[in-house]
């Protein structure tokens, strides 16, 4: 059967509500009263049940007119939105968008992303911070970011976390440290003076074992939070980290470390996008997420971030 509401009619009824009267809504929709009240009628006619209590100065509704209405307001409502949420794509792309990255994805792909955004989404003003996976998810909360890329899914609902890339973690130092081979094994990597971040969410980025997440924390003899760091210290032969060999591209290029993986046992860890189910994005936050993707995936075609890249990254294209 074909709907008895139409947008019209509805719109007509909300105004008359709203405004107390059918004289007043006539004047603030220039529509003649006469019709105005026939539109109400064939309304209480079609569905079969009276809205509206007519009043010598007014009107009032009845049960079933207050029902009516708080649907026809939010059916409304979703209408403008939906109006607004296409309009908006034939304007340009403006706005404040506030980007979060852990300490790997702002080595391996942080200025690429910052120029790509400054590139082509020229109106678009871009904050970009540094954080911790497990502090970010604080961040998203608290609105502080709109978009984040991080190695920790949130065990929150109110964010979204979708997989772009599961990526193996190696073993960097010096070559005088760890020589130029292939695998290294994880009893051996322990017998070296380990650096690492202190932070109980890191270890539990880098394994979900938690033999093996103690093993590694109680060889920790410098603990070093900020990436920087951590990576001046090791290639100044202080020790070795467990690390994604996307931390240190730029090191590894220049033969300053050296990227061993680490097997018995292998340890991997994934990268996830992770967004707001609070609140609908804007289209520039919409367009810095495409730009956040894009550059992912070409960081990994070019070999600058290795791993495995997840098919799950297109259902947000």
């Amino acid at each position: 059967m074909p709907p008895k509401l139409d947008f019209r009619r509805l719109r007509y009824f909300v105004a008359v509500c709203e405004l107390g009267s059918l004289s007043r809504a006539s004047e603030f929709l220039n529509v003649a009263q006469s019709a105005l009240s026939q539109h109400v009628a064939t309304l209480e006619e079609d569905l079969g049940v009276q809205l509206l209590v007519r009043q010598p100065r007014g009107v009032s509704r009845t049960e079933a007119g207050d029902r009516l209405y708080a649907h026809a307001r939010g059916v409304l409502h979703a209408l403008e939105q939906a109006e607004l949420d296409v309009l908006s794509l034939s304007r340009a792309v403006v706005g404040p968008v506030m980007v979060g990255f852990n300490y790997t994805a702002m080595e391996a792909i942080g200025l690429t992303f910052i120029r790509r955004v400054a590139a082509t989404l020229t109106e678009v003003k871009l904050r970009v911070i540094e954080a911790h996976s497990e502090i970010m998810h604080q961040w998203m909360l608290s609105g502080q970011a709109d978009i984040a890329l991080t190695l920790v899914p949130p065990n929150d609902d109110r964010l979204e976390a979708i997989p772009l890339l599961d990526e193996e973690l190696v073993c960097l130092g010096t070559r005088a440290m760890i020589g130029d081979g292939g695998p290294i094994d994880l009893a051996e990597v322990l017998r070296l003076p380990l650096i690492m971040p202190g932070r109980i969410g890191v270890l539990q980025a880098l394994a979900s074992d938690a033999e093996v997440r103690n093993a590694i924390a109680a060889k920790v003899y410098l603990e070093i939070e900020s990436a920087i760091p951590l990576k001046r210290a090791v290639s100044a032969g202080l020790g070795v980290t467990v690390q994604s060999a996307a931390l240190a591209g730029n090191e590894i290029d220049r033969g300053e470390l050296v990227a061993r993986p680490v097997v018995n046992p292998s340890m991997g860890r994934t990268l996830y996008l992770v967004s707001s189910r609070m609140k609908m994005a804007s289209r520039a936050v919409v367009e810095a997420r495409r730009l956040m993707i894009d550059v992912v995936r070409e960081a990994h075609a070019a070999g600058r971030w290795p791993g495995r890249l997840r098919e799950t990254y297109l259902e947000t294209r």
